[in-house]
This record gives C-alpha cells, structure tokens and sequence, in this order.
C-alpha cells in the first residue's frame, strides 16, 4: 500500500491487515438468515478495487464528488471506504424506493445542490431505474439524473490486489464527505465532514465505549455490535461500519425495512449472536416492548423467541430522537427476566455538524425541577464523560454569553469533530460554525474568559447543565410560542402519537406562526392508519383531547394525512417547518382536516340520532347507523375490530342506538355479540321493549285567552313584576318585623325571647302564603293550553314561575322532603297523595298529579317550551305549551318526565331517563334511556313500610328543632363576637357584627354535622339496610347537613376545608381530590371512598336493593349529574356527563396527580376572609339605605325602603360577580378573547367557581330570567346575546366565553365555558342556539348554531369536537361506562 498522510486511512489499513480473516460484518435477510458476509480484510480489498476504478477507469479525481446510491447492505460501506481510499468526497444519497417521485426529488436536490461527477449504486438500484425508464407512464422515469453517469460495483470480481489504489496525499483537512442534514427545520444542507473530524469522532465514540466497558471492569476487545440505522445516515454509517472497523469489533446490521416489517427481529438476532452493543433511537425500543408483549399474550404467555438470552447486552445506546423518561423502565421490566443487566441504558446527544456523535452517557440521569419549570429532562452526557477534545457550553443565542448551571440556552460545541461548514453557504458557515463566546457586560459576574476565543459549533438546540450534567430541551426553530409560553414539539408530538390511529413516528406539531418571531397557534399534522380512515374526525377529536389534557393547550388545527406522506428527512425525521409549508400551501394529502370551520360545520351538520330517518324500518334504520360511522362497505359478518371499531366510535354507537331503538345495550356489546350483524340481530328481536306510545294532542289555537302582545310591551311588564316581586319579598318582613317587637324590648328578648326563631319561621310562612295568593290571583288555576311568549298569559306565568322560583331557593330547601312541602303544593292546586315522597321541587301545580305512595325525586314541570315560530299565528315567538301530567300509585320517578306524561301505577322511571312530552307508560314498566324506552317491569314491590308514620312525625317536627338548634348557636355567635369586638366604634360595626354572627352561626352550623352523623348515623358498614327507625336518624343528619352545607358552598367548596369536615365524618378521601361536598351527606359517607380524583355534581347510589354497598373512586375524573350505583369500583378512568356507571371500570389512565396541588387549594382556603370581606362590603348601600330616615314610618314606605335596600343588596352582589368575571378571565373580558386556553391561574379559577354559583341564587338573579334585563346582565358580564334569547337554566358559567345566538332558549340547563379533568382546567368558546330543554349538558367547545333546533332532554351536548381522553383512544374494548367528559 503507499503510503499517505491520513492517519485515519492508515489506522484502517492497519486493522485489515491484522484481523484480514475475521468476519468483520454480517448481513441478516428479513428471515433472520444471512445474506452476506465480510471479512475485514475482503472489505478493504474491494475498497480499493473500487478507488482503483474511481481514480483510473473512471477519471475520477481528487476533491471530486461522487454520489452513494445503494439499497441497503454491505456493498455500500465497500463504497465509502473506497471513496475514502481515492481522496473522493462521498455524497450519501437515500436510496430511490417507491415511491420514486419523492425519493427522486430529494436526491435531485442533492444533486443540484454539489454536483457531482458520478454516481455509484449497485444492480438492485440499477434494475429499478432500467425497468422505471422503460415504463411508458411512468410519472418518475423523467427524473432520473442524465448527465451524471451511474456506474455499479457489486459485480466486481476481486481476484487481484494490483487493482488496489489509496490517494497519497490526503490531509487531515481535506473534505471525507458530505452529510446532508436532516434538514428537521428547514431544508437540507450539505455538511463538510473532513478526515480529521470523522477520525476524531470515531475514536471519540470508541473512547467512550472502552470507558465505559473499563468502569465496570470488562474488556471491550471482544464486543460484538448490531445496527439496522439507515446506513446512508451518519449515525448508521459510523456506529454500523466505521467505528467496528476501526475498533477491531464484529458487527451485524439488516434492513431499516426489517426492522419495520419484524421489530422482534432485532431481539432474536441480537440474543443468538451474543450482541454486546447496540444502538436505536427511541421509537424502537417502544416499539419492540409493546410488539413482545403482544406477541406474548397472543401466544398465552409463551416466548415468542425460541432459547431468548439478552445476558451478552452490556450496552444499548439510545439516540437520534428525544427519548422517553419512561424507556428505561418499560424495557427493563420487559426483558430483565431474560437476562437484560440493570444498566442496558446509555444516551447518546450528536448532530451531523459534528459528524454525530457529540457526547455520551452510560445510564439514566433525571434532571430535577428549575423554579417555575416542572418538566423533566433525562441526561445525554456530563461533564465526567466528556470526551478530552470536547467543550460544551450552554449559551444565550442572543447575548452569545455563558449561562449559569440550570438556565436553557443553545448548546455549543467545540472541538475536533467539528465539520468545516456547509457546502456553498459561507455566510451561514461562518454563524454556525464559527462562532465565539462574548464577555458578559456585567463585568462583576463570575466568567470564564479561557474559552472566549474558541470557536464553536453553534448546535441549535436547546438545553442546560445541572450538577455537571447535560440535558437537551429540544430545538430552536422548532420551539412553538403559546401565548408567549415556550413548548417542545417533541413532548405533543410523543401525546399525539399515543393515540389510536397516529402512524408512531409520523407526527409533526408547529407554530402557525411563520415567522418564529411570535406568538401563535398549536397546529398538528399526522399520518393516519388506513384502517382508521373512516373513523378521522374520531381520531382528531381524540388527539386534541390528549393535547389538551397532556400538554395543557388547544390546537388550532389538527391534520390526518395519507400514510408515507408526511415530510420527512432522509434519516426518518420529522420536517416540521415543511410540513407547515406544505399545510399552508394545501398541498398535503389530508385525510380529515379538524379547525374552527369544520367544528361549526360538524356542529351545524350533525343532528346526532335524532336526525336519523325514524320512519325508516328498524333494520334499514340500524344499516344506517352503522354506515354513518363505519362507511358504507361495512361487513356485518366481519368482527368489530376488522370493521375499524374503536372506543371513540363505541361511544358514538352505544349513544345512536341507545336513542334509536327500545332495547337497553349492554356496556360489553362488543364482547357479547362480537359482529355487527350478531348485534342487529339482538336489538330487532322482539324480546325488547319499545318507545312509549304518545298522546300529545294539538291546541286550538284560536282562544281568545292568548292576547298577543308587542315584545316592549312584554318587556314594560315584566319590569314591573319585578318591581312587585321585591316588595313581596320585603312585604313578607312586615309581620316578621312586628313579631320580633313584640317578644323583644329594645333590642334585648323579653320573657317570650323563646319564640324569636318563630320570627324567622313567620318570614317563611309570610312569604309562602303571598307565593300562593299570587298563583291564584294572577294565573287561577293552569290548564293545558298553548299560548306565545308574546303575551300576555306568558308573562302572567312568567311572574308565578319567578315568584316560585324564590320561594324555592329561600323557603323551599328547608321544607323538601318533608309534609310541609305536600301541604305548600296543595295550596297551589297540586292533587297530590299524603303519602307521596317528594325530594324535588314542581311547577304547574294544578296540572299535576301524583298518586299513593309515589316517590319522586327528580322535578317535574307540566310545560315545555317550542321554538321560535316563522309562520303562522305565533310567527315570530317561541311557545310554551302545558299539559296535565300523572304520576301513578306507587311509581318511583328519578328520572325527567315531561309535560303529558302518564306514568302508570308501580311504573319507574330509571336515572338519567328522559320521557318525552306525551308519552304513556303503562303499569309497572321500568322506563329507560333518553328518549326513554320500555326496558323491563318492575318486579313486585311493598309500599307503606312498618314504622312509615315515625319517619313522616320526624320530617314534620325536626325542621323546627333545627330551626332552634340554628338560633341556639346564634346566641353563642352572638355572645362571642360581640365580645371580641366590645368598644369597637364605628359606622359600620353593627353590620359588621351582624355580618360576622351570621356567618360564626354558619360554621358552627357545619361543625355540628360531625357529632349529629356520629351519634345519629353511627359507622355504617356494607349489608343490609336497617330500620325505619334509622332511617329516621339518617334522614335526621342529612336534613341538618344540607341546610348547613350553603354556606361551605358559598365560601369554600373548592377548598381543602370541605375534604377536612368530610373526613371527620367519616369519609374515606385524601386532601388531593377535589369533590362537592354537597353529595355526601351523613348517611352515605361511610360507603365511599375517593382519592386522587375529581368529581363534580355526583349522586351515590350506595343503596342498592335494601342493602348498602361500598362505592371506590380513585384516579378518576366524574363529570357533572354521574350516578354512581353502590358495589361500584372505578379506577383511572374519566366518566362524561350524564352517565350512569353500574358495573365497575378500571379505565387503564395514568393520572400524573392533582393538578390544582395542595399549595394551589390552601391558597383558596387563605382567600376566604377576602371573599367574606368582599361580601361585607357589598352589603355597605343595602345597610345604608336601611338607616335612611326620609321614609315615613308608615308600613307601606317601610316596605318600599325594604325593597331599595334588596335591590342595592342584588346590585352590590351583581358588582362582586362582575369583579371576581374580570378576575377570572381578564383578557376574554378586556380583550374580547374567546380562543381556546387555561385559566390563568387555577386558584383564581377555584375561588370564581366557588362564589359563582352561589351569588348566581343569593343574589336573586332567579328573578331576571326570562327577560330581556338578564340578557343585559349576560352582556354586561361578557357573554355575547345575539339578538333575543330566553334564559331560564340552572346554570350558565364563564361568561366571557359563551355566545346565545338570536333566538335560544336555555330551559333548566347548563351551559359552560369550562372542561373541569382531574384537576386540569380547559376554557373555550361555547355557542348555543336552538331549544336546551330540561337536562341538557354543553361543556367548553361546544358550537350548537341552528336555532331550529331542540335537543333531548337528558343529554349531554358533546363538543365539537368531542373531547375524548387519551386513554380512551388507545382502547378499542372500553366499556360504555367510561364515557369521557372532556
């Protein structure tokens, strides 16, 4: 050989010379056989055959470019040696695979960019572009080089050495070859990589492996290397052929394509080859874990790798992509029992500006929190294993001074390995390559001035040192700025590819922003499966979900794309800035585009079941369902998992035929009936029940009665009912007033100072009494009619209705579930049973009937409202019809039962269960789903229980007791407080005082609640029920319990005090979770246990068929009006709104714990005093109006003054909620902002939630509904009213972020600007329109845009779209019972 002046050359002639007859690489087929072998000494031979062609056949000169085009296999390492050996640079190209017009495309580009002379490829190559250019349609034969020769070079036959050529004056400095950068965020750059850098970066690589083998007292002589990387790929290219070659080492190595097509390949080759090294980047080692598993629980448990042995791994290097924190741990507990050491793990940081390898690091290394940034990150190198020749040094890319230890900069590199630049950019050769730390100008700032003139690699990428260790954060140009928060694209891209139906690997997430400069929107680009093609919309809807939830923003946009049609670079990685340009340019392949426009568009288009033919037969009808979510070409006969289903498509199907059919579906359909046709076949038999026939006859609409009236004109005299709604309420403080005079002498009680809580109960009564006249002065008795809200019959109930209202919240909540109650509804014309149970409250009295012994326990309205007319004799109002409606003898109803309804005797109706107007329910029948459907009889029952008459005494006369034992711990408040604050002189410390004794009453109220459960309710435990004698102590304990709690609720009830007073009474619940505290009253708290989740408005069955079973809750996320039958478990999971979970769920879902932490919850518990003192202040004009004098004395101007002061009282209220909204929510209510985001601050958000509802009732906003003041009030709160709306809901929260559109009706429903998971917070913007009846559910996101339409009671309004958890989406089994809420 002659000699040359590359030391790197001469070291790998010198290896081939002493190992010439050692295998040094083998080639595995896609079978595991081998395919092709070489000894060190046969590669170095047809190296130098092949730079004996360059340099002499071909005329090939030094300096020359010569393109690599190879399929995969050992031929092409023979290429770059010879390449190397000829002083010719190497330009690595990705070989031309199907399909050719993209492959092509890329290595024109590459072409055009370096001009080379020729190109080297082999005869697969070859024979591709023979038979291509041969192709008369062809679309790629055209694209072929044709000026650049192709010459092949695994046909030679090797039987001479004189063939060999080594070019003799190659310097260290000169040009090895060109390595086109992945081109990740912009497009690809050629770097030149010389003899010196690539030399130097080998034996770094090695250093750090001989290192590593000495640290643990092994010799690395023997090390045995595997590799399927892309070998046109740096990382490929030096780990799979140089470093061997030069370190002496054996090497095995297959197809990137094997490795796709047979992940487990790489494990059996690796275990029967006694590979000691290897490495892969993340993906790979999620992918085989989860590919093993598989395969092991598809083989009952058996190995899937015949003699499997992993004991020969010392190392696997882990690189080439952001890794997982959790890799190491899944991988471990796959493999450890086969033999896998406990310190497998190595991580690798390199780019190819650096040739590749940058540092390494043997073993796993966590970073730990820095101030405000909780995000992990795991080590790639320290400072202990930093190569001698290497500096790292983490930088400001603006100041281009040092960081300290734990801030995030660019990392910089200097050191041999360093390329000289790219080829043909000078100007950003010098900026990368050669840049050069600057001197702080603080000048008293601690800095090391050694390295201020080394030139350095400027890496792009983000990252930090701490505790001499490094850790990359991700890239510069890929970082997305989020309302001005920075975020890794590879964090949401690793969530996105989490969900079913994400391609792994083929995820790009980017900034709308173009620029890079500013802020803009989440947009995410994916491949979709083929097999998940009909189920798009699901799949997005999921991902945005995951985004939401893992990462805590909203995308914007979210894109499927065909398979293999995402851009990547050479080496497999993601081109995010390409894929943003070609999403810009509508130039991808989309499958299904989820933004703005289609959410209303699906919203606008997506009628749900009830837009199904229903006159369509009900096996063309199930035919329909069927293809509406899984095309057309659906097989019947073929097994749900063949059709596509997933949980996200479950969801959807369990909900359309629950609402289409009369047969109640089974939770485990799939399980049981594991075709669709096998389903078909069940729902159409004739064993089910059916829809409840109807009787709704027409109105004659041409009484007299209905005098229609201008909508000013309505306007005009529903201001003044208003008017006379406050004077009846302070009208009702007259005898009050009187009667406290008279059992007290200024201001002291007198000798009947006994009776003074009866001045309390003589409000109440008063009160009542003017309810009542009201209802039959100004309606008289209702009756089934229809009448326009333009009237004036409408605002004549509309006064009634308000004026129930009231008393509902102020009088009827100490009265329900009580006699009093029966007796109230009587004075109001209800025909209802003495021995009914009713814990609800109903309206239309004298159109109600209930018979002997019903229990009711959901409310009952006899009207409903229609929607807005365009013709006829009520065009241009909405109506409201009533209709008479019966309860039989004997029916349970926990369900909504509508207007006209006729529930026979001993009929139930289920929870959740919505009767539609009209319907007739026969005797004994059990009433399921929304629409409700026939779904069972109810099996013979008992009523009139021994010991009934004890538990009727107890609910007649405790109220009373507990009206004194209130007044018992005002005394005590009383004497307290003014103690404390004896001598205090001012304006306002009589209110003050006042203030503070109501509200020490409230608390001692509360605290009560413990001993009353303990010694009334005892420990209860799981078994059958007891006594009607307990149940009378039970129902005991929960009375004074629910007339207390208003008061947490008020102040606290996202606090840590309410899990506090829970436990004490017995509640099995840890200081995380996040509860209502008004559903676990004292009966019941013994039966349940939560921890670590989150539940909001949840009823507990824990009584189940007379006997009490234990409900457990724990990891969960429960959404609003979720029953929970008794014997429950749920576990990780997330329950939507309006469910009904019966069996137990073990959801599958890793929670990351609490969200809103501990510190988070005390700090609302801190806010309580300044809750309180905004509360005192609020009640500042209503206490000065009350010392006004200029009232004459004279009943009637006192009740006048009474009424200002209550109006003051609404107005200063009205202020509070107006503050804690501006609070809340400052640049939705300043800034018009409606985008989809977080609360800005969860504490915040906890107090607004807590005082919201509250105030909503206490503030005697219950008044306004229905007219045209309230929609003034939504305005003035931010909420967007367009055109004329009708609010008589329960609740509508976050205002700022809701818009009514003209002509909406919201009737007892709740509408929400919020998504509430765990205890992570979600805003956005929410549209309603049409009619919301009585049950209706809209979460954040949702967009209800025709006004035509009415929604089902019942039913929970999914958003658009659908906000569906993660986990959810991986599961393609889940049980209906685990609807999500989003």
């Amino acid at each position: 050989m002659t000699p040359n002046k590359s030391t790197f050359i001469n070291e790998l002639n010198d290896v081939a010379i002493q190992k010439k007859n050692e295998v040094f690489a083998t080639w595995h087929e896609l079978n595991g056989t081998i395919g092709h072998e070489y000894t060190f000494g046969k590669l170095w031979v047809e190296a130098g055959d092949i730079a004996h062609c360059l340099h002499k056949d071909w005329g090939v000169q030094k300096g020359d470019k010569v393109v690599l085009c190879y399929n995969f296999g050992l031929h092409f390492f023979a290429a770059f040696l010879g390449c190397l050996r000829a002083g010719v640079v190497a330009i690595l190209v990705y070989p031309p695979f199907p399909p050719l017009t993209k492959t092509l495309t890329k290595m024109e580009k590459v072409i055009n960019d370096c001009q080379p002379v020729l190109i080297l490829t082999d005869m697969a190559i070859m024979a591709m572009k023979t038979v291509d250019e041969l192709k008369p349609f062809s679309k790629s034969k055209g694209m072929w080089p044709k000026d650049i020769p192709f010459k092949v070079t695994d046909a030679f036959s090797l039987t001479s050495k004189t063939r060999s050529f080594d070019q003799e004056d190659i310097l260290e400095s000169d040009i090895a070859f060109y390595q086109y950068t992945s081109g990740s965020t912009g497009d690809p750059k050629g770097v030149m990589v010389t003899f010196k850098a690539l030399h130097s970066n080998v034996k770094l690589f090695r250093d750090c492996i001989f290192y590593g083998f000495a640290r643990e007292g092994q010799s690395a002589n023997d090390t045995v290397c595997f590799s399927w990387l892309p070998q046109y790929h740096d990382f490929g290219l030096n780990f799979g052929a140089i470093l061997p070659f030069l370190a002496g080492w054996r090497v095995h190595l297959m197809s990137p394509i094997s490795f796709i097509k047979k992940p487990l390949l790489w494990l059996d080759l690796m275990s029967k080859n006694r590979v000691s090294l290897s490495v892969a980047p993340d993906f790979a080692y999620h992918l085989v874990t989860r590919k093993f598993t598989e395969a092991m629980a598809m083989n009952g448990g058996k190995v899937p790798i015949s003699n499997f042995d992993l004991s020969s791994i010392f190392s696997l290097l882990n690189a080439a992509e952001p890794i997982r924190l959790d890799t190491q741990d899944k991988f471990t507990v796959t493999f450890s029992e086969f033999g896998l050491c406990k310190d497998w793990f190595s991580a690798a940081y390199g780019l190819a500006e650096n040739v590749v390898g940058g540092t390494w690091l043997p073993g796993y290394h966590l970073s730990k929190p820095r101030g405000d940034d909780n995000n992990l990150f795991l080590a790639v190198g320290s400072t202990e294993t930093f190569h001698d020749t290497l500096t790292v040094k983490i930088v400001d890319p603006v100041s281009q001074c040092e960081l300290p230890d734990d801030q995030t900069g660019e990392i910089w590199i200097a050191g041999p390995s360093v390329a000289a630049g790219y080829h043909g950019k000078p100007e950003l050769s010098s900026e990368v390559f050669q840049a050069r730390l600057l001197p702080h100008e603080d000048s008293s700032r601690d800095q090391d001035d050694t390295n201020l003139g080394i030139t350095f690699l400027r890496t792009g990428d983000l990252g930090f040192m701490q505790d001499g260790y490094l850790y990359v954060c991700g890239r510069i140009k890929d970082l997305l700025i989020i309302n001005g928060v920075n975020y890794y694209p590879q964090d949401i891209e690793l969530a996105v590819q989490s969900c079913n139906g994400a391609r792994p690997g083929c995820v790009a997430a980017f900034s709308s922003d173009d620029t890079g400069e500013g802020d803009g929107q989440l947009e995410v680009v994916f491949e979709i499966r083929n097999a998940n093609k009909k189920t798009a919309q699901a799949v997005c809807e999921a991902i945005k979900s995951v985004i939401i939830q893992d990462i805590g923003i909203v995308p914007s946009k979210i894109v499927a794309v065909e398979e293999r049609s995402i851009a990547k670079t050479t080496s497999g990685k993601i081109q995010r800035r390409r894929n943003r340009d070609l999403l810009h340019a509508n130039q991808h392949k989309a499958v299904f585009v989820l933004d703005e426009s289609s959410m209303l568009e699906l919203a606008a288009t997506s009628g749900g079941p009830q837009e199904l033919a229903q006159d369509l037969p009900p096996a063309e009808k199930f035919d329909a369902i069927m293809n509406s979510l899984f095309g057309s070409d659906y097989d019947p006969d073929s097994g749900w998992d063949d059709n596509g289903l997933t949980s996200l498509i479950l969801i959807e199907l369990n909900n359309k035929l629950a609402q289409s059919f009369p047969a109640s579906i089974p939770s485990d359909f799939p399980d049981q009936y594991p075709t669709p046709g096998a389903l078909k076949e069940y729902i159409l038999s004739p064993n089910h029940g059916s829809f409840f026939p109807i009787e709704a006859p027409s109105f004659d609409n041409s009484n007299s009665w209905a005098i229609r009236l201008p909508w000013p004109a309505v306007t005009l005299l529903q201001g003044i009912g208003i008017i006379v709604l406050f004077l009846m309420l302070s009208a009702s403080t007259v005898p009050s007033f009187w009667g406290y005079e008279l059992i007290t002498y200024d201001g002291a009680p007198t000798i009947l100072g006994a009776l003074l809580p009866l001045v309390f109960m003589l409000w109440h009564i008063t009160f009542t009494a003017m309810v009542c006249l009201a209802k039959w002065i100004i309606i008289g008795k209702y009756s089934a009619r229809e009448v326009p809200v333009a009237s004036l019959y409408y605002v004549r109930w509309w006064f009634v209705d308000r004026a129930v209202h009231v008393w509902e919240i102020f009088t009827g909540r100490y009265v329900k579930d009580t006699p009093w109650q029966l007796l109230f509804y009587k004075m109001m014309g209800c025909k209802i049973h003495p021995s009914a149970k009713l814990d609800c409250f109903v309206r239309e009295f004298d159109l109600l009937e209930i018979g002997e012994n019903a229990e009711i326990s959901f409310g009952i309205k006899c009207r409903k409202f229609g929607p807005w007319q365009e013709s006829g004799q009520y065009a241009g109002s909405p109506t409201l019809r009533f209709r008479p409606t019966r309860i039989g003898d004997g029916c349970v109803v926990d369900g909504q039962v509508g207007p006209g309804v006729v529930l026979g005797s001993n009929s139930k109706v289920e929870k959740l269960a919505g009767i539609p107007e009209g319907a007739q329910v026969p005797n004994s029948a059990v009433a399921t789903g929304s629409p409700a459907h026939q779904s069972g009889m109810v099996q013979s029952q008992e009523h009139g229980k021994t010991g009934m008459t004890v538990l009727k005494i107890t609910k007649c006369l405790w109220p009373f007791f507990d009206i004194y034992l209130t007044f018992d711990f005002a005394g005590f408040a009383a004497w307290a407080i003014t103690t404390w604050l004896s001598g205090i002189e001012w304006r306002y410390s009589i209110e003050l005082i006042t203030f503070l004794i109501i509200a020490l009453t409230g608390i001692c109220n509360l605290l009560a609640c413990i001993p009353l459960k303990w010694l009334l309710v005892g420990y209860r435990r799981s078994g059958p029920a007891t006594s009607i004698y307990q149940e009378s102590l039970d129902w005991i304990a929960d009375y004074h319990f629910y007339t207390s709690i208003i008061l947490l609720d008020l102040l606290a009830e996202n606090s840590v005090m309410v899990n506090v007073l829970l436990w004490l009474m017995g509640l099995d619940i840890d200081m995380e979770s996040k509860v209502w505290a008004t559903h676990f009253p004292p009966s019941k708290v013994d039966m349940i246990s939560i921890k670590k989740s989150t539940l909001s408005v949840t009823h507990f069955d824990v009584k189940q068929d007379d006997e009490y079973k234990k409900i457990s809750v724990q990891n969960t996320s429960i959404g609003h009006s979720v029953i929970i039958d008794g014997g429950v478990t749920i576990d990780s999971a997330q329950v939507k709104p309006l469910t009904h979970v019966r069996t137990s769920i073990q959801g599958g879902l890793t929670t990351k714990g609490a969200r809103l932490r501990l510190s988070q919850r005390l700090v609302v518990d801190l806010a309580v005093p300044l809750i309180m003192a905004g509360l005192f202040l609020s009640l500042i004009p209503t206490y000065e109006i009350m010392k006004m004098n200029f009232f004459v004395p004279v009943l009637g101007f006192q009740v006048v003054q009474v009424g200002v002061a209550l109006a003051a009282y609404c107005l200063g209220w009205y202020f509070l909620l107006v503050l804690f909204h501006w609070l809340t929510y400052p640049s939705q209510y300043f800034c018009g902002t409606k985008g989809q985001t977080k609360p800005w601050s969860l504490a915040m958000f906890a107090i607004y939630m807590d005082l919201h509802c509250y105030l909503w009732d206490l503030s005697l906003l219950p008044i306004f509904f229905g007219t045209p003041f309230f929609n003034w009030f939504l305005r003035g709160m931010g909420c967007s009213v367009e055109g004329q709306a009708l609010f008589f809901g329960i609740r509508i929260y976050d205002l700022p972020l809701i818009t009514i559109k003209d002509r909406t009706i919201i009737d007892s429903s709740i509408v929400s600007g919020h998504s509430w998971v765990y205890e992570g917070v979600y805003i956005g913007p929410t549209t309603v329109a049409g009619v919301l009846h009585e049950g209706t559910f809209c979460l954040a996101n949702t967009h209800l845009v025709d006004s035509g339409k009415e929604s089902h009671p019942m039913q929970f309004v999914p958003p658009a779209p659908s906000q569906i958890s993660k986990e959810i989406a991986e599961s393609s089994t889940t049980t209906i019972s685990t609807l999500l809420e989003s």
